[in-house]
């Protein structure tokens, strides 16, 4: 699985402040998120998108099992999490050239939620307020999200297929 996010800050009058792009790195509890889905362990994928505070880039294991925003001078005020609507995912047909099939999805923080400085995002599979698994983890340079902006981040994830012994 690949993926590549596209944050944008808008402000209040909806004119682009900044721009971010990162690529995605999958987490243990990302990659335990698609193993259960395909037993059917599990009714539902991804239900959030959130970012955080922490923009330590990740480590080899991929262990990484929230995005942060602890107490204290650098906290985020506000909501940190944005729900995704079901119809915000698009699943586009697979692409015989690559190989992929891509799942694109767009979701945005108001402007009351996440004021501060953002140095994370993520996608999170949310069962309940205390159940949540992060699928994936991006880290970039700090971000100023003001009471008064938006943020809107564009997911695209790519599910190869084909004789995946290759990728190994």
């Amino acid at each position: 699985m690949r993926g590549r996010i596209r944050m944008e800050l808008r402000g209040p009058m909806g004119e682009l402040l900044a721009v971010r792009q990162a690529d995605n790195a999958v987490m243990q509890s990302g990659a335990a998120l698609v193993a259960r889905l395909f037993a059917g362990q599990l009714k539902a994928g991804i239900t959030h998108m959130g970012v955080g505070i922490d923009g330590t880039p990740e480590s080899d294991a991929y262990a990484t099992a929230s995005l942060s925003n602890p107490d204290g001078p650098d906290k985020l005020a506000g909501d940190t999490e944005a729900a995704i609507p079901a119809e915000a995912f698009v699943v586009a047909a697979p692409d015989g050239v690559s190989r992929t099939v891509k799942v694109s999805v767009r979701a945005t923080l108001p402007a009351a939620a996440a004021v501060g400085t953002v140095r994370e995002a993520g996608l999170v599979a949310r069962a309940g307020p205390t159940d949540a698994l992060l699928y994936n983890r991006v880290t970039f340079a700090p971000l100023i999200k003001g009471g008064d902006h938006e943020l809107t981040m564009f997911w695209e994830v790519s599910f190869p297929y084909g004789d995946l012994q290759e990728l190994l």
